[in-house]
């Protein structure tokens, strides 16, 4: 990660902060599950910026208000900066249920991604969790190829079983479990 990156801890007021992300990619692989093993497809497809003024899936008010209630009950709330530009950010719940953490978000801005930065979130989600007491951590993963690809670099598995409640949230996703 670039000296210039620091990572700092964030609150609920500063949730607006994710709108600052540059959530657009190109994606040529996108995953799915079946029978129980994580199988790529080649797709292509160019995954937008977040809609700035909409309340649909794919808008920053969507994605506030997904991190707000965790954010609210105790969650952590961090970011990546350079400067005063955000990079990436993520929200993990320590003591999300017994031993287990919830990481629920990460995004990293296109300009900052491949040097770091999703790492170094990563990397103080787990202290967090840790710290907190988990033996594990659940992750429910973009199923793009960069999305799982990362996760499972750094030592994710498939979660079997998927954990109802976050499954039902998000049942797109690849839900993958972490051994902390």
């Amino acid at each position: 990660m670039s000296e210039r990156i620091r990572i700092r801890r964030l609150g609920v007021e500063d949730l607006g902060l994710i709108g600052a992300i540059d959530r657009s990619e190109r994606i040529d692989v996108e995953y799915t599950v079946v029978d129980g093993q994580i199988v790529g497809r080649p797709v292509s497809m160019d995954a937008p910026a977040w809609d700035p003024v909409g309340t649909g899936p794919y808008s920053v008010a969507h994605h506030i208000e997904f991190c707000r209630p965790i954010v609210e009950r105790g969650g952590d709330f961090f970011g990546a900066f350079n400067e005063d530009r955000v990079a990436g950010v993520a929200v993990v719940e320590g003591s999300f249920e017994p031993g287990r953490a919830w990481f629920a978000f990460l995004h990293v801005s296109r300009s900052y991604r491949r040097q770091g930065v999703a790492a170094a979130l990563w990397e103080r989600a787990v202290a967090i969790a840790c710290q907190a007491g988990a033996s594990s951590m659940y992750v429910s993963a973009t199923p793009s190829g960069s999305a799982v690809g990362f996760y499972l670099s750094r030592g994710c598995v498939l979660a079997d079983p998927v954990h109802p409640d976050l499954y039902d949230l998000e049942p797109d996703d690849i839900h993958l479990v972490y051994e902390l």
